[in-house]
């Protein structure tokens, strides 16, 4: 009989379910046919109105409402609020989420999302579950203090600092491990050099390509870039992902580019499109950062969410791996500059990039699940199979 890990996540932005999918994907991976990984997003399967209806919030205060999620964010550190709120909430799901877990008698619980941290603990306990619990952090740098449970068996972060953090939350050193961010096994097998991607994906092999994306939800000023960089560094090329943002695909198909401009909506094939890339525009969101460091991409960031993403920012700019403008017209002359002649900085970044990248990530988070004492050395391209 296959063991069950039950993992807990919201679609508060794609990151969280896309970090449980990877988490599953490495679980299979390594442990093949042992377990049964089983994906609940609680907010809006496991409850009722208005809770179930939160999750549709997330993309405007992420964005246009950026400053409201800020006045969120930092009032909800505050402890006695946050659990005041979080037990609240409570009283209307706890008892599905008891029925819950007595039917999937799971062996782990996992969370990768912040607001379960606590509530979950309250879940397994009520359940008389007795599975370890594993929090898995999403943010890459800055830890709010509702990922933080010193009950919890482990706590898995995806930097150092993340990790000073998560101590000074109060959680043991002991349980907090850094494994780097939870992406896909597709980034850690990224193979092919960059002209024979570009001569796959049918771009210009002799023209730089500039990749610009928004997330999967095609948030931001991702136009006024794209248009920014077009007029400006004529000897380039553009990669756009729109993402699931039509309105936004169909304004820029509608655009005469002065560059060639090759225009994407949803896109499953982000490896390839890094790999032959040579700059990478983007918000500050963890999970594209990370793949970025994986494929050695020097990063400009455009934006980011107030408050969680800020630390992404900084660390970025510490490590010398990418810098970080607002305005379109300044990512255009920090492109045209890199991109000139004899300019050390690609080069040097690019280097930068990959020494903070950590793609074997999902399979050591998933080591520590399964409790596995053994190392993940034997991950590679020619011995994978995946």
């Amino acid at each position: 009989m296959h063991k069950k890990i039950l993992i807990l996540m919201s679609d508060t932005g794609g990151g969280h379910r896309a970090a449980a999918q990877a988490i599953s994907e490495a679980i299979h991976h390594l442990c093949p046919d042992q377990y049964e990984v089983v994906i609940e997003d609680i907010w809006i399967d496991h409850t009722r109105w208005p809770l179930n209806r939160l999750p549709n919030a997330y993309p405007w205060l992420s964005d246009t409402g950026a400053r409201w999620w800020l006045l969120i964010w930092n009032v909800s550190k505050r402890r006695r609020l946050r659990h005041g709120v979080l037990r609240t909430a409570n009283l209307l799901v706890q008892r599905k989420i008891v029925r819950l877990l007595h039917e999937l008698q799971p062996d782990i619980v996992v969370s990768v999302h912040p607001a379960m941290t606590y509530l979950a603990a309250r879940w397994v306990e009520r359940a008389r579950i007795n599975a370890p619990f594993y929090t898995v952090v999403t943010d890459m740098v800055t830890v709010h203090p509702a990922w933080v449970h010193p009950g919890v068996t482990g706590c898995i972060v995806s930097t150092p600092p993340a990790r000073e953090q998560a101590i000074a939350h109060g959680i043991s050193p002991e349980k907090v491990a850094v494994c780097g961010q939870p992406v896909g096994l597709k980034f850690a097998r990224l193979a092919g050099e960059k002209q024979q991607l570009r001569q796959q994906l049918g771009m210009d092999m002799t023209r730089p390509a500039i990749l610009i994306v928004g997330g999967g939800e095609g948030i931001g000023r991702v136009y006024d870039i794209a248009r920014a960089v077009a007029q400006r560094v004529p000897q380039a090329q553009l990669v756009i992902v729109a993402g699931r943002n039509k309105e936004l695909k169909q304004q820029l198909e509608s655009v005469v580019w002065e560059i060639p401009a090759h225009i994407h909506g949803f896109v499953n094939n982000m490896p390839e499109l890094m790999g032959a890339a040579d700059i990478l525009i983007t918000k500050g969101g963890p999970g594209t950062i990370s793949e970025a460091f994986i494929a050695g991409l020097p990063v400009i960031i455009s934006g980011y969410i107030p408050g969680q993403e800020a630390g992404n920012v900084q660390y970025v700019l510490e490590n010398k791996a990418g810098a970080y403008a607002a305005e379109p017209a300044e990512i255009a002359a920090l492109v045209q500059g890199w991109l000139a002649p004899d300019n050390e900085t690609l080069p040097r970044m690019k280097q930068n990039a990959a020494r903070l990248a950590r793609p074997y990530a999902s399979l050591e988070i998933a080591r520590h699940i399964c409790g596995l004492t053994d190392s993940i050395p034997a991950y590679t391209k020619s011995s994978s199979g995946v």
